[in-house]
């Protein structure tokens, strides 16, 4: 799959740096592609040219392009991300290259090779954008929610970011500390069309993706480990009022703390049938 805004062919070697820089994305997961363009449409520094999903894509969109920087992945089908370095550079030699992985293959190969920086998978938010404003030398601070939240029994507002209003498209986050469950659940919001910006088992990664992301929903789990998520409840209201919170817990005799505290419904496990109906029930009409 390749997206491309404002496509033109040949290239520049003599542009001047461009404000915000133009961004390529290049992974093959969709819901990563998501949470990447999430993250840096929060920030005046970056605008999202394009994505490509492998390789020999990523390679034909930059030659279109010419991106500022491109987001890379290495573990990809067809042609992977070390692979297609090499080309990228070649048919877009201004362009910085950040490769991205979650597997522990050694970086200095790749910055032999020529990328800009190696950034593991993983990283909060907060952790990706400063690590894409070292990476790059950008000199202008990056507008974002204080990366130093207050403690969860605070009910202090959070500036929130501005959402786009041509989004059309609802998106979820899905927080809870089993990777079957989160598998599951992303599942039955695939069902629904609904894309998942993210998926995170903590609760101050979830304060920190909700507040970037600004998602129309979240599936929360109430048992995660170290915080509990009902203390998350106020908080993420604070965060993102916009954002429908359906509780999928199998303690159910936390239903009326969790629906006090500011979740919008509760779904008792097991039951995939009901949390179904409920997410078709969100995003098919006002949750309000």
């Amino acid at each position: 799959m390749i997206t491309d805004q404002g496509a033109r062919g040949g290239v520049d070697t003599q542009r001047e740096p461009r404000s915000p820089l133009h961004v390529l994305i290049v992974d093959d997961a969709a819901s990563t592609r998501l949470l990447l363009r999430g993250v840096l449409e929060h920030s005046s520094q970056f605008d999202v040219v394009g994505e490509a999903d492998d390789g020999a894509m990523a390679i034909e969109l930059a030659d279109s392009l010419q991106p500022d920087v491109v987001l890379l992945d290495l573990s990809m089908p067809v042609t992977d991300g070390s692979s297609a370095l090499a080309g990228l550079l070649a048919v877009a030699p201004r362009t910085r290259v950040i490769v991205l992985s979650g597997t522990d293959t050694p970086a200095a190969p790749l910055l032999a090779a020529g990328a800009t920086a190696f950034v593991p998978k993983g990283l909060s938010p907060f952790e990706l954008l400063d690590r894409l404003d070292s990476s790059l030398g950008l000199s202008v601070p990056l507008p974002r929610t204080p990366p130093e939240l207050p403690t969860l029994e605070q009910s202090t507002a959070y500036p929130i970011p501005a959402v786009s209003s041509t989004r059309t498209q609802p998106r979820a986050v899905i927080c809870d500390d089993d990777p079957t469950t989160r598998r599951l659940v992303a599942q039955i919001l695939a069902n629904c069309h609904v894309p998942v910006v993210a998926e995170t088992d903590t609760v101050p990664h979830l304060l920190s993706v909700i507040g970037l992301a600004q998602p129309e929903l979240l599936v929360l789990d109430l048992w995660l480990e170290g915080t509990p998520g009902t203390s998350a409840l106020p908080d993420i209201g604070g965060i993102s009022p916009g954002t429908y919170v359906v509780v999928y817990s199998a303690y159910a005799e936390l239903k009326e703390r969790a629906l006090a505290s500011g979740a919008a419904s509760f779904i008792a496990k097991p039951d995939f049938v009901a949390l179904e109906d409920e997410i078709r029930r969100v995003v098919t009409g006002p949750p309000r």
